[in-house]
């Protein structure tokens, strides 16, 4: 979804993009958008054993430049393709010193990421670096928001559980609901592929302040008409951050505690730390919303930074960059 934002952006400026991909499984959702794809046949968790199909590719499009997008690169892989073009390199974990021409790392962590130190000692040579959340390249309609307005009480609270919601965090939360008579409006968001669909739909009918939204198309309206908002410590927080809605976070994997934790030293989220060994994480949402909810300053405050710091123009700055 961060490349799709990279490429709307150099579309707007008449550069033509085409996305490489390893399989089908985004070809659909990537063409509804009108990029051209190329599909390797490969294992996305096995890199290597594309090399010499994506060269071929490079060599058959001759592009201005590449972006690899992935979790999985090895070091001879960004090597054989950097021999052959510009090279960009998106990077979430600090793994080991890519070898690439231009590398990004948009997280509020990047800037604890000893990158030069990284190069030396592997003695490979040290990229352009852009670094810090300015570069967060999320959707176009997040751009240029305006200044959120905090209300004294919180009447609305969004929750996001994610696309597959595997701890099971959404349907907790509904039951807990259930017995509670909070007047407040939580807004649930469902994923396709949450298992306790069903459950949720049929408890839901039996809490009149709990709304339930499934395939949002409007995400920047729904996010900007919550007062408080709960989401897992990834791409999520960024988009809640362009509206300024103060933000909970939540952890469900081991590449968001980075994230969780540099928000909150940020003063732009509360985390409730690491739900994959919480029980009841319903009951411990619904503590941490009281808890920020009553808090006006901080929420205030928290708005702030958050707007001041992600700005939605950060594919904007990346294209600039790599134009530039």
């Amino acid at each position: 979804m961060r490349c799709l934002s990279i490429a709307d952006t150099f579309r707007k400026i008449g550069k033509d993009c085409t996305f490489v991909l390893a399989d089908t499984s985004m070809q659909e959702t990537i063409s509804a958008r009108k990029y051209k794809t190329v599909i390797l046949d490969s294992d996305y968790q096995f890199m290597d054993e594309e090399t010499e199909k994506l060269k071929s590719v490079i060599k058959n499009m001759n592009p201005e430049m590449v972006i690899i997008d992935s979790y999985f690169v090895t070091k001879r892989y960004l090597e054989s393709v950097k021999s052959m073009v510009r090279l960009i390199y998106i990077d979430d974990l600090g793994a080991f010193a890519y070898p690439a021409d231009i590398l990004i790392n948009y997280n509020a962590y990047s800037s604890d990421i000893d990158y030069k130190n990284m190069y030396f000692e592997e003695s490979v040579s040290y990229p352009e670096v852009f670094l810090g959340v300015k570069y967060a390249p999320i959707r176009e309609c997040f751009k240029n928001i305006p200044t959120k307005i905090q209300n004294q009480r919180c009447r609305n609270i969004l929750i996001s559980t994610g696309g597959s919601d595997l701890i099971h965090l959404a349907v907790d939360f509904v039951r807990f609901m259930k017995g509670n008579k909070d007047t407040v409006d939580y807004h649930l968001l469902v994923g396709g592929m949450n298992p306790d669909k069903e459950e949720i739909y049929h408890l839901a009918g039996e809490i009149p302040n709990l709304h339930i939204h499934f395939n949002v198309a409007d995400m920047k309206t729904l996010i900007s008409s919550c007062d408080l908002a709960v989401t897992a410590a990834g791409s999520t927080m960024y988009e809640i951050s362009a509206c300024g809605v103060p933000m909970i976070t939540y952890i469900v994997a081991d590449n968001q505690i980075p994230g969780a934790e540099a928000f909150e030293k940020m003063g732009m989220s509360v985390s409730c730390g690491d739900f994959r060994r919480e029980q009841g994480p319903g009951k411990k949402i619904y503590e941490g919303i009281e808890e920020l909810a009553k808090n006006y300053e901080q929420r205030v405050n928290m708005g702030k930074r958050m707007q001041r710091f992600v700005d939605g123009r950060g594919a904007d700055r990346i294209v600039g960059e790599l134009i530039g």
